[in-house]
């Protein structure tokens, strides 16, 4: 085989292996997914987009106090509209696959009124407030993880620093 076709070939093998590599790779497990969308409804929040919240929620949701998707809608409306806070971080999001379509979910959603960027710089400054939410994701028939049921309690901001 002459030295140039042997390149050659080492340079397509090359080249199959790391695309082999980039695509088993950027296949996130479930785990990932759902961790961050959690995190993505954390920026939501943020943002005051309320649409891109209640997309996680599924239909059949059902929350610890038997509220329904279209009754938990009005109030993260008005928790989120009231200009109260300003800044909504996560903290200790933990996900555990119970089966191939289901997880446990738990995290703390902290809401500060203040300008910091960094979850730590908030024991500086704002008012914070948080709580820890317990929740069940499912994959749905459209392949989508989403909340299908969650409760929630207050949780202290000062155990989080």
């Amino acid at each position: 085989m002459s030295r140039a076709r042997l390149l050659a070939v080492a340079g397509a093998l090359v080249a199959f292996v790391a695309t082999y590599l980039l695509l088993t790779r950027s296949r996130p497990t479930p785990e990932e997914l759902i961790r961050h969308k959690a995190i993505a409804m954390a920026d939501a929040a943020e943002r005051k987009d309320l649409g891109f919240i209640m997309k996680q929620v599924s239909e059949r949701f059902r929350a610890e106090e038997g509220l329904s998707r279209d009754e938990v809608r009005p109030f993260l409306a008005g928790q989120l509209f009231r200009g109260e806070w300003m800044r909504v971080f996560t903290a200790g999001v933990e996900v555990t696959l119970t089966s191939p379509s289901t997880a446990d979910f738990k995290g703390v959603y902290i809401f500060a009124r203040s300008e910091a960027k960094l979850l730590k710089d908030l024991a500086r400054e704002g008012v914070v407030a948080s709580y820890e939410i317990t929740a069940r994701v499912e994959k749905e028939a459209d392949g989508e993880w989403r909340f299908v049921s969650a409760s929630w309690r207050q949780a202290d901001p000062g155990s989080l620093f």
